[in-house]
């Protein structure tokens, strides 16, 4: 089974950009890309249960 020129230009092409692929630079800051903590939340509770009702 033959394949089309164009198929073959297609692959060359994914090969030379994975190859010239560069990974962004990390920053800086170590702690930048670091995610907040969460809060501790009780298991089965919503917010608005817990809230007193006027």
């Amino acid at each position: 089974m033959t394949h089309s020129p164009r198929k073959h230009f297609r692959e060359a092409v994914e090969r030379i950009r994975r190859f010239f692929k560069s990974e962004p630079e990390p920053p800086d800051d170590p702690y930048a890309l670091v995610g907040a903590p969460k809060k501790p939340r009780l298991p089965g509770r919503s917010a608005g249960a817990e809230a007193p009702l006027d």
